[in-house]
């Protein structure tokens, strides 16, 4: 299976189209709700998804599915729709817009799932960003 090798939450993002190389906008890690907030279900938060892959040479051509998934550190899972990819290269990027909303607020951790077929089991991959989704303080601020 195709091999993560970077993953990221980001506002934005560049494609330099001479270079082609990618300048990602600042790097999301923390998500804040006004207090009472209550997203529906399938909410999803406009940041950008990215993430790299490398693949063998095996795998080039090949179909495969790909999904990525919230854990919370209570093992909540939380997913995205899987789209489906094909490699050309040996390297493949991706960017997905549109993160999902986790039902409970807290700390979570952002992979990679793939497989190859929708008969196959998701394989996991151990790349992953770490993002939290935090009730923002009612407490005002004191500035003098």
């Amino acid at each position: 299976m195709p091999h993560c090798y970077l993953i990221a939450l980001a506002a934005g993002s560049s494609l330099d189209q001479q270079s082609n190389n990618v300048t990602l906008f600042n790097l999301v890690e923390q998500v804040n709700l006004p207090p009472g907030a209550t997203p529906g279900s399938n909410t999803r938060i406009p940041l950008e998804i990215h993430a790299y892959l490398r693949l063998d040479p095996a795998e080039l051509g090949e179909e495969f599915e790909m999904r990525f998934a919230l854990v919370g550190s209570t093992g909540l899972e939380t997913f995205t729709d899987p789209a489906k990819h094909r490699g050309a290269t040996s390297r493949l990027r991706t960017r997905t817009l549109g993160v999902p909303f986790p039902p409970v607020l807290g700390h979570y951790d952002l992979y990679l799932d793939t497989r190859k077929s929708e008969s196959d089991l998701w394989v996991r991959d151990s790349a992953s960003w770490p993002i939290a989704f935090l009730q923002e303080d009612q407490t005002p601020t004191v500035t003098h």
